[in-house]
């Protein structure tokens, strides 16, 4: 077996048993959401890995515009990622940017969908279901900074 090979096997089955996404904070199930989101990102990795994209909050009657840009470490692939879902813990529009850190697991062949939580410095927490399309292997540690445009 190559090495590449024994790698691989290796990070598939890291990736199975910390399932899809995980993150960081417990969320009540009754606790009401303070607004809705929808992402649109890229990703590509190399041990490295970059993200960009773009996405839509809409809190208090108003849809606002933001951008995503983030680093990380661990993972190879391309992946085109989808995510909808809810903000918790938001007061004031302007805590909605900032950074969130995920650790994550994951494999994508074509098509794929997870779910995480995420939160920032503010206490903002994001619940996401994501949809990928691509090819990647994802492991590992990402700061995803969102700015409101």
């Amino acid at each position: 077996m190559s090495n590449f090979t024994k790698m691989a096997a290796i990070l598939f089955t890291i990736a199975i048993l910390f399932g899809c996404a995980s993150s960081g904070t417990d969320q009540k199930a009754t606790e009401l959401p303070s607004g809705s989101i929808h992402i649109e990102e890229w990703e590509i990795a190399a041990m490295a890995e970059m993200q960009w994209g773009h996405g839509t909050l809409g809190y208090n009657g108003k849809l606002y515009k933001f951008k995503i840009g983030g680093v990380g470490a661990g993972g190879m692939g391309v992946q085109k990622i989808t995510a909808t879902g809810h903000a918790y813990n938001l007061n004031d529009v302007a805590d909605f940017a900032g950074t969130y850190i995920e650790a994550r697991a994951g494999i994508t062949v074509v098509k794929g969908v997870g779910g995480l939580w995420v939160e920032n410095g503010k206490r903002v927490a994001l619940h996401l279901k994501t949809h990928t399309e691509g090819v990647a292997l994802a492991i590992g540690v990402d700061g995803l900074t969102i700015e409101l445009e």
